[in-house]
């Protein structure tokens, strides 16, 4: 995967996040995805997924969550559907692999998986 990386000034960028919001995509960078026309189900999950993990790991030792937990409703509902369901499928992967100090803990009623934050 290529990274692309671009300058910008504070206003810029502050414009761009508040654009980023009423898109309702998880980052600047998906934004730009979709204003091109080139954003999917998976790579807005992989920016969900990129997100989840980096809020989580802020969370104390101990701290027991679903993915949805870790955004705003507003923000979480603001996802594609589809998205939202391969990203918790590809987050489940990466706790799986156990580099990121998450791990499985629980499956509530209604299926939903809980993670505890281990380290």
């Amino acid at each position: 995967m290529k990274t692309v990386k671009t300058m910008m000034d504070e206003e810029t960028y502050a414009h761009l996040v508040a654009e980023r919001k009423k898109a309702g995509v998880p980052s600047v960078s998906a934004l730009f995805l979709l204003r091109c026309g080139v954003l999917t189900d998976a790579k807005e999950a992989s920016e969900i997924v990129r997100k989840a993990i980096r809020a989580a790991k802020s969370k104390k030792v101990g701290y027991e969550f679903r993915l949805r937990d870790l955004f705003s409703t507003a923000g979480w509902n603001a996802f594609s559907k589809g998205a939202r369901l391969r990203a918790g499928k590809m987050f489940h992967e990466e706790v799986a692999a156990a580099i990121h100090g998450l791990r499985a803990s629980r499956k509530s009623s209604s299926n939903h998986q809980y993670y505890i934050v281990a380290s």
